[in-house]
């Protein structure tokens, strides 16, 4: 999601991704993580915020292709529902993530945005999408 290949300009994007900071959403009700493990390994991790916005999706590349990501989406989606979610569903999509999200009915709702050192596409996907 950075404009700058090392990263540069993006230092508190960055910041927000660091382990303090996981460390403090995990802390917050209103922050929902799951897991995802190939045998004992940590291959993905997934967070919704307030039953609605796709917080955090990552897989480690070398379980890109596999379909973790869809699987972790799912289960995510799945939780938020059941907890009350009825308004769909929002994302800042990097410009890397955006067919998959387009796949799994994600539309833009905005033109790309560049802020920070980062760039993303916001996302809906409507109720029962």
């Amino acid at each position: 999601m950075t404009l700058d290949a090392d990263g540069a300009g993006a230092e508190q994007f960055m910041a927000s991704m660091a382990e303090p900071a996981i460390a403090g959403y995990l802390s917050q009700p209103r922050y929902q993580y799951q897991l995802g493990f190939i045998g004992s390994v940590l291959a993905g991790a997934v967070a919704i915020r307030d039953r609605s916005h796709l917080f955090h999706l990552f897989v480690a590349r070398e379980f890109h292709g596999c379909g973790l990501g869809r699987q972790l989406w799912l289960a995510a989606r799945t939780a938020a529902l059941v907890a009350g979610n009825t308004v769909g569903f929002t994302v800042n999509s990097s410009d890397y993530a955006f067919p998959m999200y387009q796949r799994w009915g994600f539309l833009p709702t905005g033109p790309r945005v560049e802020e920070g050192g980062v760039a993303w596409v916001p996302m809906h996907l409507p109720p029962c999408a």
